[in-house]
């Protein structure tokens, strides 16, 4: 790792340990949905909308507490915070972080994802189409993320625009994730905390910032969550962590379209700035 390679003061702030514990503490009273059901259910969510929103771990504690009663706890293993490992890809002229800094649409991801705590490794593609729906395609590879080659080919091939051959590894994100199921199935809330990008050179860190999704079916006609965000203020935001963390990381890449929320994270991490 490279010695210069800036992190996001955490003194003062929640430790990893603390973190843990205050989640368990805040969702002792939800029923818990396993993850062979969600599989089983609607829930997965492959086709949805998506509302993302940014917030302090505080503000998240006190939305989880607002939430109890209309929704079900992810367990995974017997674990309900469950670690995620993405490395995203893209070419050499990091054509995905372009077309999304340019809002243009259908614009795709590809990227793989390890789930620590299940052990399951997939790749995936997400599109995001013109109507505001996110597609997500994946294929499961083995636990050392290895595709036997003619099933990968057809795989990228059938759904993604680009000749994969020329993408490759640009960033790494890592985060610790609380997942919640409406008891109808037709929504799912997420909260992603302990987030760090990195490549081979440098790492940031934002260890007070949590990441919320509310993610619908397109046919849901109410959302408590999206209700319980307004009520506490908390604005809808157009957010990417790939595309942020590309921002913070190759920081000569052009970013002007993503320097609002660069700036909020500034403001509630407790931080340095993060952009220019």
């Amino acid at each position: 790792m490279n010695p210069t390679a800036q992190k996001i003061p955490d003194e003062n702030n929640n430790t990893a340990d603390d973190i843990i514990r205050k989640i368990s503490s805040g969702t002792d009273n939800y029923e818990i949905i396993t993850l062979d059901e969600l599989k089983r259910s609607d829930a997965s969510l492959m086709s949805r909308r998506e509302s993302k929103y940014l917030m302090t771990f505080e503000k998240c504690l006190e939305i989880i507490s607002a939430l109890s009663g209309d929704y079900r706890l992810l367990d995974v293993e017997g674990c309900t915070v469950s670690g995620y490992e993405t490395v995203y890809y893209d070419d050499n002229s990091f054509i995905t972080y372009h077309q999304h800094h340019s809002g243009k649409l259908n614009r795709y991801k590809l990227r793989t994802r390890r789930y620590l705590s299940s052990g399951e490794s997939y790749v995936e593609i997400k599109e995001k189409k013109n109507t505001g729906v996110t597609i997500k395609k994946r294929i499961e590879t083995s636990e050392s993320g290895i595709l036997p080659k003619e099933e990968q080919d057809l795989f990228l091939k059938s759904n993604f625009p680009y000749d994969y051959h020329d993408f490759h590894p640009v960033l790494t994100t890592e985060y610790s994730r609380v997942t919640f199921v409406s008891k109808n199935y037709d929504e799912r809330i997420t909260f992603d905390f302990g987030l760090t990008f990195s490549n081979s050179d440098d790492e940031i860190s934002l260890p007070e910032v949590v990441i919320a999704e509310v993610k619908s079916s397109r046919n849901a006609s109410y959302s408590k969550a999206l209700s319980v965000m307004q009520a506490f203020g908390i604005r809808k935001r157009s957010f990417s962590k790939y595309c942020i963390g590309v921002s913070l990381i190759y920081k000569h890449l052009k970013h002007n379209r993503f320097k609002p929320n660069l700036m909020y994270l500034s403001r509630i991490s407790g931080g340095e700035a993060l952009c220019c």
